[in-house]
């Protein structure tokens, strides 16, 4: 196990809190407080991010907030990921409006799902999405649009973060899982009683990002809700109407690796089996397009080709 590194994540803690807050100065007395730093601490760690440019010091009012020279790093960090949103736009506008829902473009960074963008207006709460930047575990069964389509050791990798009390057979439940929607083409995630918990969870995780033990309390909660609650809905057929969480589908880049998901929320009541698969198809065939758009491919594609 990696050592902790307590300067990253102090950096990281902060350039996270100031992210959270665009355009909004702070003092050295309130970036301590908020970060539970002591004063030398912060000022030394100030002090060298503003000399890099990625902290702007307002000499006047003595205050901080994020420098240009994130913006590069933003630039660089996005590439092919903005290109792809940029295309994915116009469809997240047109599927919002022909569905009455909100639409959320994400991608993976590291160990976390990332929101990209939003369109559009939730009919109901959305517990999961507050605004772009918001960061959600990749942690099962959260984010199996992003490994549904991925190889055999990543899926394995994926799983392995379930809780341990999960014996072989429940793990064999998300294996069939993730072959049915490979196949089918996008995932379905129903509303159910665990999404206040969760929402709770992540909302710590988002004002306490980079602190490792929020983080274990927050996948501690989903690991729960991965034991005890039904969240994948795998089998379409027979079940009465419901109300769903998302439906997610994968825009793929020219190596058949998921370059970004794009979900519909927000639903404004339960819906019948019929109703999802005619929403999913649509999705599917938006994310195809942009797929296509971006010379991509999934990766069945590729070995057969």
């Amino acid at each position: 196990m990696p050592r902790p590194a307590p300067g990253v994540e102090r950096t990281v803690a902060l350039i996270t809190f100031l992210s959270r807050h665009p355009g909004r100065p702070f003092s050295l007395s309130e970036l301590a407080r908020q970060l539970d730093l002591n004063k030398a601490t912060a000022h030394a760690m100030l002090a060298a991010l503003t000399d890099s440019g990625w902290l702007l010091r307002d000499t006047a009012h003595k205050t901080y907030q994020l420098g240009a020279a994130l913006v590069s790093i933003g630039d660089a960090a996005a590439g092919a990921d903005r290109h792809a949103l940029e295309l994915a736009r116009p469809h997240m506008l047109r599927l919002s409006d022909e569905l009455g829902v909100q639409v959320v473009a994400s991608t993976v960074l590291g160990d976390d799902i990332v929101v990209l963008a939003i369109e559009g207006h939730a009919a109901a709460p959305n517990d999961f999405v507050s605004r772009p930047g918001s960061r959600i575990p990749l942690s099962p069964p959260l984010g199996t649009v992003f490994v549904a389509w991925s190889d055999a050791g990543d899926v394995e990798q994926w799983l392995r973060r379930l809780s341990p009390r999960l014996d072989d057979h429940r793990l064999g439940i998300y294996r069939d899982a993730i072959k049915v929607i490979r196949r089918r083409g996008y995932t379905v995630a129903l509303n159910d009683d665990w999404r206040h918990d969760l929402s709770r969870a992540l909302g710590v995780f988002a004002d306490s990002y980079g602190d490792t033990e929020v983080r274990t309390a927050v996948e501690r909660v989903i690991q729960a809700m991965s034991d005890e609650k039904k969240y994948l809905l795998v089998d379409l057929d027979g079940i009465e109407a419901q109300q769903f969480s998302l439906i997610s589908a994968p825009i793929f880049d020219n190596t058949g690796r998921v370059r970004l998901a794009i979900s519909l929320t927000g639903f404004a009541a339960r819906l019948r089996p019929q109703q999802i698969a005619a929403y999913g198809r649509r999705l599917a065939e938006a994310t195809m397009a942009i797929t296509r758009r971006i010379d991509g491919h999934p990766p069945d594609e590729a070995m057969t080709a």
